[in-house]
This record gives structure tokens, C-alpha cells and sequence, in this order.
């Protein structure tokens, strides 16, 4: 039986979160509560927080095993609140869920004047999570939400399954090289889809109108035909097997993979690529942040975090960001090749909303890839 992405890293990895917070979970007293996907904060920094000097933290988890259940959780408590399974005060969300989470009143602003190290962050953190009424990024906003761990698509690869003159990838442009027929696996998501195939072609991935790039359709025809499945779930598990040659997939991923399997190979291609963060978000119903909560984000912004976060989380913290890749922790710096090098930084992109009239062009023109 196919396992998805998330039990085929647990697995991987040798421990879970189920394993390692049982006590915690169990806390029927807890002054912390937490919603969030199953591991996107290892364990590990959990009972680092509850064991802090002078804090007598309890920290209850709610474990969800995709970001639509989490956004679930926030629809209920917004409607008409769950008494079996009490708020959180803190829900993890990716950026690409905040849009809609403004829109529909589901969140509620965050003041970080209290966040001791919000102004260490590199400029591209508030204006990211800095947004207006409609979820719209604006210096006028209001901050909806914390970054605390970010990641970058990458290509993944079986260099045993290229040509002996040719075994690297390096761009987007040679998911189009002929020996990927047909055994290549992309992300079942229309916008990341796209949105490497416009920075392929140099252009944005938030552009308004994707048909007025040039070249795009004949690039996504090309694209498409070498494609055996679009999956988010399961591609690692599609490269290991052997269905396929080359997968696109998120560093967090994709790292502790390599770990594993030393004869894969990965690129981060020079022309930039997509980028994703996970954000504290603070459900609309819950009151005013206690000392607790805004201890967690302060911990959760600290350099001890972003040490543990690359050790047990493989993943980068926003105080990394824009830093020279030989100071970040040793996790994140090998292979090489993984590395988000400031040069390519400059050139990638968070998906940003797009109003409506934008929306429907990426639809139709997904509707058409996939037709």
C-alpha cells in the first residue's frame, strides 16, 4: 500500500510525533494550546519550550495531517467554536492560506511589539504576512501572522536514470529534455505548476495575466507531455520506487530524503525558484494573547530554535534568511547543491492572491493543461 509523504518521512526519520509528545498531549492543564500539521515543529523544540527555566509551560498539541484540516479547525471555531477539542492559541498555516483566512474573518491580527526579535528579520517577513482586509499584501496592512520555518521547491532526481553524458539537471528548462518522458512528477497545484514554468521563461510566478508571457503555452504543452502523474502526496515515494526519473518538491522534504538515499541528486535552479512559509496564526475567537503565547512566538524566533528547527526539522527559521549559507547549521548546508544561495533568493517568489479576474486566467489555463 502506498504510503503518503508525511508517514514516508516519519518513517524515515525513525521518530514521530505521537512518540515523543505523549505526555504532552495528554496535558489536560495546559496553558499552551497549538494547532498544526504533524511535525512542522519537531518535537524536540516542543519539550525544549516546556522545559525553559521560570516558565512552567504546558504545551497541548493538536495534531492535523494536512493544512485544508487545519483550516478546517479554524472554520469551526469561527462558526460555532468545538467544545471537544478547545482553541488554539497559536495555528500553523502556510502563507498560501493567509488570503483567504483574512478574507473570511477567520484570524485575527497579531501585535508584535512584544516579538523581541521581529525587527531582526529581514524585511521580506512583514511583507509577506503584512496584508489588508482582503488578504491583499499592503504597507497599510495590519501583521496577520509570525513566519517561523520556511522552505524552496527543488528538483530531485536520479542521476542513474540519465544519459552517462548528461546526469545533472540544473534548470527548469530541463524538465523538457527527452529522457524525462513521461517520468516526471510535478505537485498536484496549479499555482506551483505555473509558477516554475513562468520562471522558467524569466518571468513572474504572480503574474496578472499568464497568457501574456511568452512562449508559456508552448512551455507548459512541453511540460505537460513529460509528466507521468501530478502528485503532492506521494512523489518521493514515486522516485524511490523507480516510477519515476525526476520529482519537484519542497527542500523540507526533499533533505532528510537525501540523508537516506546519497545516490540521488537535487538542483535549485539559478533562475529562481518558489518559496513557502509557515506562519502562526492566531485564531478570530480567541481573546487577547496571554504572556504564554507571546512567549512561544519569542521562542519560536530565537537562535536556539533555528539551530534545533535544521537539526530535527531540516528546514530553515526566517532569522536565516539573506545570511551567508556557511553560517547556517551544518543540516542546511549539505549537499551543496540544496542550498538557497542569496543570488537565487533575490530572484524567487512567495505565491502571492491574486484578485479575481487573475484567478480565473490560472484556472482556465490549468483546466487546459490537464484537459
Amino acid at each position: 500500500m502506498l504510503m503518503n509523504r508525511r508517514s514516508f518521512l516519519a518513517g524515515a526519520s525513525g521518530a514521530t510525533l505521537a512518540t515523543l509528545l505523549a505526555g504532552c498531549q495528554r496535558s489536560s492543564a495546559a496553558n499552551l494550546r497549538l494547532a498544526m500539521v504533524v511535525n512542522s515543529v519537531p518535537a524536540q523544540l516542543l519539550k525544549a519550550f516546556q522545559q525553559l527555566p521560570e516558565r512552567g509551560s504546558r504545551v497541548a498539541v493538536t495534531p492535523q495531517e494536512s493544512l485544508l484540516g487545519l483550516y478546517g479547525l479554524l472554520q469551526d471555531w469561527h462558526g460555532k467554536g468545538n467544545e471537544s477539542a478547545p482553541m488554539a492559541d497559536w495555528v500553523s498555516l502556510a502563507d498560501y492560506w493567509l488570503a483567504p483566512a483574512i478574507r473570511q474573518e477567520l484570524v485575527q491580527p497579531i501585535e508584535v511589539a512584544a516579538i523581541s526579535r521581529w525587527e531582526d528579520l529581514d524585511r521580506i517577513w512583514p511583507e509577506l504576512v503584512r496584508r489588508d482586509r482582503s488578504g491583499i499584501p499592503s504597507p497599510e496592512g495590519s501583521i496577520w501572522a509570525v513566519p517561523y520555518r520556511w522552505s524552496h521547491l527543488v528538483v530531485l532526481y536520479d542521476p542513474a536514470r540519465l544519459p552517462r553524458q548528461s546526469t545533472q539537471l540544473k534548470t527548469w528548462a530541463d524538465l523538457l529534455r527527452p529522457e524525462l518522458t513521461r517520468r516526471l512528477v510535478l505537485p498536484d497545484h496549479p499555482r506551483l505548476v505555473l509558477g516554475l514554468a513562468q520562471k522558467a521563461l524569466g518571468a513572474s510566478a504572480n503574474s496578472a495575466d499568464p497568457a501574456a508571457v511568452s512562449d508559456l503555452d508552448t512551455f507548459l504543452a512541453n511540460l505537460h507531455q513529460q509528466v507521468r502523474t501530478y502528485d503532492s502526496d506521494y512523489y518521493l515515494e514515486s522516485l524511490i520506487v523507480g516510477d519515476a526519473t525526476a520529482v519537484v518538491g519542497w527542500s523540507d522534504d526533499v533533505l532528510p530524503l537525501l540523508r537516506q538515499y546519497r545516490h540521488l541528486a537535487v538542483a535549485v535552479p539559478p533562475e529562481g525558484t518558489l518559496l513557502s512559509a509557515q506562519l502562526w496564526v492566531r485564531p478570530q475567537a480567541v481573546p487577547k494573547a496571554a504572556s504564554i503565547a507571546t512567549d512561544w512566538l519569542n521562542f519560536c524566533l530565537g537562535d536556539d530554535f533555528a539551530t534545533q528547527l535544521a537539526i530535527f526539522g531540516h528546514t530553515a527559521s526566517p532569522l536565516l534568511w539573506g545570511s551567508d549559507p556557511q553560517q547556517r547549521p551544518e543540516p542546511l548546508q549539505t549537499p551543496p547543491e540544496i542550498v538557497l544561495t542569496p543570488a537565487i533568493a533575490d530572484q524567487s517568489e512567495f505565491l502571492l492572491p491574486l484578485n479575481a479576474e487573475a484567478e480565473d486566467r490560472y484556472s482556465c489555463l490549468w483546466k487546459s493543461l490537464r484537459a
